[in-house]
């Protein structure tokens, strides 16, 4: 019960004073990123993800986990913030794929957003940025990040489509963000799929953080 107490405060003390903490530790700094939950599911693995590693560190890396919500401009946005505010090294997005059987780690984000409407159908395709590149790549080596985990015996893939949802529009926006802004920041996104609990084809949540895990220590050793 201590060491549990100890770790959120702290991911409180973090939040609450990342410039003096960080300022005096010189650590790297490792954003994460999950989603909260929606539709059908009232859990979702990439904030649970988020919530365990938030606190933790991986060497002299710090990694903070932030949960977004399921919204294409505001989840961007609080992203967007929080590199502002912590000035990671770093930054892991993770989103829920309920069809995956394994973890995918994205490689383009795609100029393309969809949603679903009341009917059950989906929107039309629109672009994200009018002006944007129809492409954006992760510069992580997704590969190596791929062929870690599956060297602990975890199922993981190369993914080449992020999907036209709010997922894909994250990764896509800050690609596009810390090109932009010029920053020295790596930005990678990994799909994860139902927990074993809430499906039989799912994955233990303490495989999903240990895959994290990996792909965070595979990028940071690049």
């Amino acid at each position: 019960m201590r060491v549990r107490q100890g770790f959120i405060f702290l991911g409180i003390f973090i939040l609450v004073a990342p410039g003096v903490f960080f300022g005096a530790s010189g650590s790297k700094i490792v954003l994460v990123t999950g989603f909260e939950p929606f539709g059908a599911h009232t859990i979702n693995p990439s904030q649970e993800i988020a919530e365990t590693l938030n606190g933790s560190t991986i060497n002299d890396a710090m990694l903070i986990g932030i949960v977004l919500p399921v919204n294409f401009s505001t989840s961007v946005e609080r992203a967007c913030d929080a590199i502002e505010r912590y000035h990671p090294d770093l930054v892991i997005s993770l989103g829920l794929n309920a069809k995956a059987t394994l973890i995918e780690v994205e490689k383009i984000g795609v100029n393309i957003k969809r949603y679903p409407k009341e009917d059950g159908s989906w929107s039309f395709p629109r672009r994200i940025e009018k002006r944007g590149p129809f492409l954006r790549f992760s510069s992580l080596n997704v590969n190596d990040i791929v062929e870690r985990m599956r060297a602990e015996d975890i199922p993981a893939t190369q993914s080449f489509f992020a999907g036209s949802y709010i997922c894909n529009a994250l990764f896509y926006g800050l690609v596009g963000y810390v090109k932009n802004q010029h920053l020295n920041t790596s930005i990678g996104f990994i799909h994860v799929p139902l927990l074993d609990s809430q499906d039989p084809g799912g994955m233990p949540l303490g495989t999903m953080v240990y895959a994290v895990r990996l792909a965070i220590q595979e990028s940071l050793d690049e």
